[in-house]
C-alpha cells in the first residue's frame, strides 16, 4: 500500500512539474504596455518591408525589452480554437503578427491605385489582372505551404538571436554578390509588374521560402527573387510588396482565427490598437521611400547594415 501511494505521489508531482508554471490572462495583459506597443509598432513598421528582416529585429528587440516568452509558461483557463493550451511564448509571437495588420494597411494605402485596378480588373475578368493575380498566388504558395507544414520545427529550432545574427550576415553577403553579378535589367515604358509571368513568379516564390529562416527577410528574398527572374529593381520591389500583402494578410488572419476567443482575453485593445496604428504609419513611410531608393541605388546599403548588425551581435555573443 505504501509503495502504491508513493507511486501515485511521484506521478502527480511529475505531471505538475511537466506542466510548468502558469499565468492568469490578467497577468499576461499587464505585460502589453503602451511603451511596448510603441517600440513593437515602430520596429515592425520600419523593418517589415525593408530587406533587413522584421522578424529578426523583433526577436532582438524582445530580448532587449526582456519580453516574457517562455514555452513552458501556460496561460491558465485559455485554449486556442483547437483546444490546445496557449503558452507565454505563443502570446509574444502572435502579438507581432497582429501588429502586422498595420503594415498590411500601409501597403494597401501606398498601392491603392494598383490594388483598385487589379480588383476591378478581376471583376471584369480582364486578362492582365487575372494573370497578375495568378502570379501573386504562385509566388505566395511555396513559402505558405512550407511554413504551414514546418511551422512548429521552425519556431522550435530557428527562433534564436544566434540564428538571426548569422542570417543577417549571410543575407548581406548574398546582396553584395547579387548586386555584382546580376545584370542590370533595363527600365521599359510598359507596366513591368502587370507583365510578370508565372515562371518569374515561381522563382520569386521559391526565393521567399528562405524567409522562413528568421533574420533572412521576406522582402530581401522576394526582391532578389524578382531580380533573379529578370525584373528591374523597381518592379521587383513593387511585386515584393504585392506578394507581401497576401502573405502577411494570410498569416495574420490565420493567427487570429487560430487563437479564437482567447484573442480578446489576452491582448488589451488600447495598446494593441496603438501598436497597429504606429506600424501602419511607419510602414507607409518605409514603403514609399524604399521603392524610389532601391530603383536608384540598389540594395547595397542594406547589405552593409545587415553585416554590421549581425557581426556586432555575433561578437557580443562570443564575448559573453
Amino acid at each position: 500500500m505504501l509503495r502504491f501511494t508513493f507511486a501515485l505521489l511521484l506521478l502527480f508531482s511529475t505531471a505538475v512539474f511537466a506542466a510548468g508554471e502558469s499565468q492568469t490572462p490578467a497577468q499576461v495583459r499587464a505585460d502589453f504596455t503602451y511603451g511596448r506597443a510603441l517600440v513593437t509598432g515602430t520596429v515592425e513598421g520600419v523593418t517589415e518591408f525593408l530587406p533587413v528582416s522584421s522578424t529578426g529585429h523583433m526577436i532582438i528587440t524582445d530580448r532587449l525589452m526582456k519580453v516574457p516568452a517562455e514555452d513552458d509558461v501556460i496561460i491558465s483557463g485559455l485554449a486556442d480554437r483547437k483546444g490546445r493550451p496557449i503558452s507565454q511564448e505563443r502570446v509574444a509571437d502572435d502579438y507581432i503578427v497582429i501588429i502586422q495588420v498595420g503594415a498590411i494597411l500601409a501597403v494597401f494605402v501606398a498601392f491603392f491605385e494598383r490594388i483598385k485596378s487589379l480588383l476591378s480588373g478581376l471583376v471584369r475578368t480582364d486578362r492582365r489582372s487575372v494573370d497578375l493575380s495568378i502570379s501573386i498566388i504562385v509566388a505566395f504558395l511555396p513559402s505558405a505551404l512550407l511554413g504551414f507544414f514546418f511551422k512548429e520545427a521552425i519556431s522550435a529550432y530557428l527562433f534564436s538571436v544566434e540564428v538571426v545574427a548569422g542570417a543577417l550576415v549571410v543575407g548581406g553577403g548574398v546582396i553584395l554578390v547579387a548586386e555584382a553579378l546580376l545584370p542590370k535589367a533595363r527600365q521599359t515604358t510598359q507596366d513591368e509588374v502587370a507583365a510578370i509571368g508565372m515562371r518569374q513568379a515561381f522563382v520569386v516564390g521559391l526565393c521567399q521560402c528562405f524567409a522562413l529562416i528568421p533574420g533572412t527577410s521576406r522582402s530581401l528574398s522576394t526582391i532578389l527573387g524578382g531580380r533573379l527572374a529578370g525584373l528591374t529593381h523597381s518592379a521587383a520591389t513593387e511585386f515584393s510588396f504585392l506578394v507581401g500583402l497576401l502573405t502577411l494578410t494570410a498569416a495574420s488572419v490565420y493567427k487570429m482565427w487560430s487563437l479564437g476567443p482567447a484573442l480578446t482575453q489576452v491582448y488589451p485593445a488600447g495598446p494593441a490598437g496603438v501598436g497597429l496604428l504606429i506600424a501602419a504609419v511607419t510602414a507607409f513611410v518605409s514603403v514609399k521611400w524604399l521603392v524610389g531608393y532601391v530603383s536608384r541605388h540598389g540594395l547595397g546599403v542594406f547589405a552593409w547594415y545587415r553585416i554590421a548588425l549581425g557581426g556586432a551581435i555575433l561578437a557580443f555573443l562570443a564575448l559573453k
